[in-house]
């Protein structure tokens, strides 16, 4: 039987992770309509977090005006009987990493036109997000900063979509303010912020997307180490061969592509994900690399198969209530209402 949360069917979980649930859902409306997306409820520890949930709230409000194909579209935020959540466009594909695993594990590695497809698209969705203005025409000042490959979802359809715009500043103040030092995906961050710099603007996101461009064209992790110490120094400071070096067939072209956006000095990297995207684009040109979107959809549902359809029409998960919900009636807040956390006793 699904548990029904608030206007949301949720039909099975698809992950857990620090920050809350993850669920696969159905908003049911009249006339037999019906929508999947993605239900995040937020952990209860965090729920008791005024400052968290307020920031959370505010950025998520802002990256729901966002409207682009290459980002996971916000649709709805609030509560049900104080269990906070953020409902998002289901993408029916896979995490990049996941993708990129795959791949390796089963084909030898995925083509470098595809390669390039999807950190072009990446960089698109990054530009406009950067570029995003209030209905007054004032700069959002939008930064994604947490950009990795489980951030990147490639679609079976081809389609390449950012998603978590929004929510990582919130995640990283919370975790800063009870763990007294930065916190994220370490291996990641630019090197502005892993310094703890409060001057961070959208060339860290570039940086960001270097590591995962170069780490996808190496099959290999640029930054990781064994402790968090070692790997933030990493960023900081250690030496960065060309991919080339460590992966062969690539172009020096391309090397060039990857180190520029991994310039540690800001204003030497490139100064917009579109003059990054243009770069990618020029270079397919060149090369004559047949990478579009259908190219993208074809390998997917070559390297996923039966799986890809298996996984829209799994048989639903039995999902426990909530033990943190409220056992009363049902209190439901959507997007129009300021969210305030609940603080116990």
């Amino acid at each position: 039987m699904l548990e029904t949360f608030g206007r949301y069917q949720l039909i099975r979980r698809l992950a857990v992770g620090g920050m809350g649930e993850v669920f696969l859902a159905r908003q049911v409306g009249v006339g037999g309509f019906e929508k999947l997306l993605v239900v995040k409820r937020i952990l209860p520890h965090l729920a008791q977090e005024e400052d968290f949930i307020e920031m959370l709230f505010d950025e998520a409000r802002i990256a729901a005006a966002l409207n682009h194909p290459n980002i996971s579209q916000i649709f709805d935020l609030g509560d049900v009987d104080g269990v906070y959540y953020i409902a998002m466009e289901y993408v029916h594909g896979d995490s990049l990493r996941a993708v990129n695993m795959r791949a390796n594990a089963e084909l030898g590695g995925m083509p470098l036109a595809l390669k390039c497809r999807i950190i072009a698209d990446t960089a698109a969705g990054l530009d406009y997000a950067h570029r995003a203005k209030t209905a007054t025409g004032k700069p959002l000042g939008l930064i994604h900063r947490d950009l990795s490959p489980q951030n990147i979802l490639v679609g079976f359809n081809g389609a390449v979509k950012i998603i978590d715009f929004g929510v990582a500043k919130a995640v990283g103040k919370i975790s800063e303010t009870m763990t007294g030092h930065i916190k994220g995906k370490y291996a990641y961050m630019s090197p502005e912020q892993a310094r703890g710099a409060e001057d961070l603007d959208y060339r860290s996101d570039i940086f960001g997307l270097g590591i995962v461009f170069y780490e996808l064209l190496t099959s290999q992790r640029l930054f990781k180490r064994e402790s968090e110490t070692a790997t933030l120094k990493a960023v900081v400071s250690a030496k960065i061969d060309p991919p080339s070096a460590l992966t062969k067939g690539i172009p020096r072209e391309l090397d060039k592509i990857v180190l520029r956006a991994l310039e540690r000095e800001r204003r030497h990297r490139y100064q917009s994900a579109a003059e990054l995207q243009m770069a990618i684009e020029d270079f397919m040109v060149e090369q004559r690399l047949a990478g579009s979107t259908a190219h993208l959809s074809a390998f997917m549902q070559s390297l996923y198969g039966s799986e890809a359809e298996d996984r829209l029409h799994s048989e639903p998960t039995e999902i426990a209530v909530s033990p943190f919900a409220r056992a009363s009636g049902e209190r439901s807040r959507g997007t129009g209402s300021r969210a305030k956390a609940h603080k116990k006793g």
